[in-house]
C-alpha cells in the first residue's frame, strides 16, 4: 500500500500542505475526548508520521504505520526516499498591480476583473503581465507575456529562470473536484470563467512536462482529471503523453472545434466552454480499445531509439517502443558492455533510461558508464602498486560534465533496498520511472540475478517467465523499450534462440533477440574484428545477420572497425536552449 492509498482508507477527510497529509483526526487517538483536530501528520516526503497531541504522541514510519493497521507498506515508498531533490530559487520579480492596459486587454479576451483577482494576476515595472504559480501560498514560480496582441515571430512568454515549475492556479484548487488542465495561463482562466472546477495550466507549454515531477504529490489528491488542450500537434501530442503518464486517474479528453479554451470563450462564450467540459469523453478502461479511433500507423515515422551501429540499425530499424529485447552471450562476452553504452546513446537521443543490475553496485554501474561517456581521449590512468597495473580514471572536470549531461536523464536501481520478491520491485519501480520521470528505455541485466519468491527449480523457471511477461505488458502499456539480458545455457556451439536459459516463453514473447560472441583469435585476424553481434529474432523487420565490433578495453566501448571510436557525446557539444513555450498567437484574432 502506497501513502496515497493508506490516506484514502484510513485518514479521510484529510487535507495536503506543506507535503504532509493532514487528517482531521489522528486514526489512533481519535482527538482524544475533546476530538482535537489536525494533531496527525503524514510526511510524504520523508514518510514519517507524529501526532502532536500531548497524551498521544505516536511517531514513526510509514511501514510501522502500516504494520499498525494490518497493511503492508509497498516498495516503492521505499524508492520515494531515496529519490534527489533538485533545488530551484524563489522568484526575484516584484509583482505590481495589473496596470489598466493589461486588464483592457484580457477584457479582450472575455477574461473577468473577478478571475484576474482570483488568480493574482499582476504587472512587472515594464507593463507586462505577471502571471504567478503559488504553492500553499508560496510564490514559486512566474511567468510573463505582453499585454497585447503580438507581432508575427515575437515571443509569446517566458519566464523567471530557475524557479521552480508547477502548476498555474494550484492554491485555487479543491480536491472534491476532478481537476482540469490546460496549456495557458489564459486558457484556465477561460475555464474559470465557464464555471469549471479547479482550472490549472502547465508552466512552459505543451512539450515541457517537468511539473509532473514537481507537483507529483500534489496530483495524487485527485481521483479524476480532466484534459483540455490546444486543437495543435503539440496540444495533441501533450494530451497523449499525459493519458499516460496519468493512467492511474480516471481521464476526461474535452474535445473542441477552436484553436484553444479561450478562442472558444471568445468566439462562443462560456456556455460552449463548460458544454464542452461537460461532454467530455473518458479514456476506456485499460484493455478495451475501440479499432476505429485507433490511429493509423505511420511505419515511416514509428518511434524508435537508434543504436548508432550502423548495421544493426538498418536491419532493426532501431529499438522499437513497446518492444523487449532479449541478449544472450557467455559470460563476459560484452552484454553488459554494449547494453550500458545503448543506454548512453538513448539519453544522447534525448531519451530518459532506467536500469537494474543485479551484479553491480550503482557506484561500479556508474564507473563504467562514466568511462563509456568519456572515451579514450578524456581517460587518463595511474599506476597502481599494490595492484600492479594502470587504473582508469576520468578527471574532475571532465567527469562532473558527463555527470551533469546525464543528470535526471539516467536513473538506476538501488538494488541495495533489494529483498526475496525482487521482481516485484523492479517492475513497481519502473513503473514509477515511467510515469513520474517519462523514462522510455529501460535495461534489466540480468533475468537470473533478479530474485524470485519460488521454493524449487521448475517454480524458478516459471517464475522467471512470468516476469518476462510482465515486462512485455510494461512495455506496451508505457510505449516503452526494454532490454533484457538472459544468460545462455551452458555450450560451446553458436548460440541461437534455443539456446537461452529458461523457458521457450522468453524468446517467443521478445520483439528481438540479439547475442553477442567474443571470437577466437584466429577468426579476430581473419575476420578484423573482436566481437559478433547476431540478430537471432527480429519480429518487425524478419531480419537476421551478424555485425562486427571492436572492443577499446580503456573507454569500455564496442564500435564498428570501419567507423572507428570516435563517438561524441552531449556533454562535449553545446546546443542551444530550446524555449518550449513559445508560440505565435492566431493573427486572425484581436489578441
Amino acid at each position: 500500500m502506497d501513502v496515497w492509498s493508506f490516506a484514502d482508507r484510513y485518514l479521510r477527510p484529510y487535507k495536503v500542505k506543506n507535503n504532509e497529509i493532514i487528517p482531521e483526526l489522528c486514526p489512533y487517538c481519535k482527538g482524544g475526548q475533546h476530538h482535537d483536530k489536525g494533531t496527525f501528520a503524514l510526511n510524504i516526503s520523508k514518510l514519517t508520521y507524529n501526532c502532536a497531541r500531548g497524551k498521544c504522541s505516536k511517531t514513526g514510519t510509514f511501514r510501522q504505520l502500516c504494520n499498525d493497521f494490518g497493511e503492508e507498506a509497498d516498495r516503492m515508498e521505499i524508492w520515494d526516499s531515496y529519490k534527489p531533490q533538485k533545488t530551484f530559487k524563489k522568484p526575484e520579480t516584484r509583482i505590481e498591480p495589473l496596470i489598466d492596459s493589461a486588464r483592457s486587454y484580457l477584457r479582450l479576451r472575455k477574461i473577468s476583473d473577478k478571475t484576474m483577482d482570483a488568480y493574482k494576476v499582476g504587472s512587472d515595472n515594464k507593463g507586462n503581465i505577471v502571471f504567478p504559480f503559488y504553492r500553499n501560498g508560496d510564490l514559486v514560480f512566474v511567468k510573463f507575456r505582453p499585454a497585447r496582441k503580438l507581432e508575427k515571430g515575437e515571443r509569446k512568454a517566458w519566464r523567471e529562470a530557475d524557479t521552480e515549475p508547477i502548476l498555474f492556479g494550484m492554491d485555487l484548487c479543491n480536491p472534491d473536484y476532478p481537476l482540469c488542465i490546460f496549456e495557458g495561463e489564459i486558457d484556465a482562466m477561460s475555464g474559470h470563467e465557464a464555471g469549471i472546477p479547479n482550472c490549472v495550466s502547465v508552466p512552459s507549454g505543451a512539450e515541457d512536462l517537468t511539473w509532473l515531477d514537481t507537483c507529483f504529490e500534489w496530483l495524487r489528491q485527485f481521483k479524476a482529471v480532466y484534459l483540455f488542450g490546444d486543437n495543435d500537434d503539440p496540444g495533441k501530442e501533450m494530451i497523449q503523453k499525459l493519458t499516460v503518464r496519468l493512467s492511474d486517474y480516471r481521464l476526461f479528453i474535452v474535445s473542441h472545434p477552436c484553436k484553444d479554451c479561450n478562442e472558444l470563450l471568445y468566439r462562443e462564450g462560456p456556455e460552449a466552454v463548460k458544454r464542452a467540459y461537460d461532454n467530455a469523453k473518458e479514456v476506456p478502461v485499460y484493455g478495451l480499445i475501440d479499432l476505429a479511433d485507433v490511429k493509423p500507423l505511420d511505419v515511416k515515422n514509428i518511434p524508435s531509439v537508434k543504436s548508432n551501429i550502423p548495421g544493426l540499425d538498418s536491419k532493426i530499424g532501431g529499438f522499437l517502443m513497446g518492444d523487449l529485447s532479449v541478449w544472450t552471450g557467455k559470460r563476459g562476452e560484452g552484454k553488459s558492455t554494449l547494453l550500458g553504452q545503448l543506454m548512453l546513446e538513448a539519453v544522447d537521443a534525448g531519451e530518459k533510461v532506467c536500469a537494474y543490475s543485479g551484479e553491480l553496485r550503482a557506484d561500479r554501474f556508474q564507473y563504467w558508464i562514466n568511462l563509456q561517456a568519456a572515451g579514450k581521449n578524456h581517460i587518463s590512468t595511474y599506476f597502481d602498486s599494490d595492484k600492479g597495473k594502470d587504473v582508469y580514471y576520468i578527471p574532475k572536470e571532465t567527469l562532473e560534465l558527463i555527470k551533469e549531461w546525464y543528470r535526471g536523464k539516467f536513473w538506476i536501481y538501488d538494488n541495495t533496498i533489494a529483498d526475496s520478491t525482487e521482481e516485484t520491485s523492479i517492475l513497481q519501480v519502473f513503473e514509477y520511472a515511467a510515469k513520474r520521470y517519462d523514462c522510455r528505455v529501460f535495461l534489466i541485466d540480468n533475468l537470473m540475478s533478479a530474485r524470485y519468491n519460488t521454493d524449487s527449480e521448475a517454480n524458478y523457471y516459471r517464475a522467471q517467465s512470468n516476469f518476462v511477461g510482465k515486462l512485455v505488458e510494461f512495455a506496451n502499456k508505457y510505449n516503452v523499450h526494454v532490454h533484457l539480458v538472459c544468460h545462455p545455457r551452458k555450450t560451446n556451439a553458436s548460440l541461437d534462440n534455443d539456446d537461452v536459459s529458461g523457458t521457450a516463453d522468453i524468446t517467443n514473447r521478445a520483439a528481438n533477440v540479439f547475442s553477442l560472441e567474443k571470437l577466437k583469435e584466429e577468426d579476430q585476424v581473419k575476420h578484423g574484428c573482436d566481437i559478433a553481434l547476431k540478430i537471432l529474432k527480429n519480429r518487425w523487420e524478419g531480419a537476421t545477420g551478424l555485425i562486427g565490433l571492436n572492443y577499446c578495453q580503456i573507454s569500455r566501448r564496442l564500435y564498428v572497425p570501419s567507423i572507428g571510436n570516435n563517438r561524441v557525446y552531449g556533454w562535449e557539444k553545446s546546443e542551444p536552449t530550446r524555449n518550449w513555450w513559445e508560440r505565435v498567437e492566431d493573427e486572425s484574432l484581436p489578441f
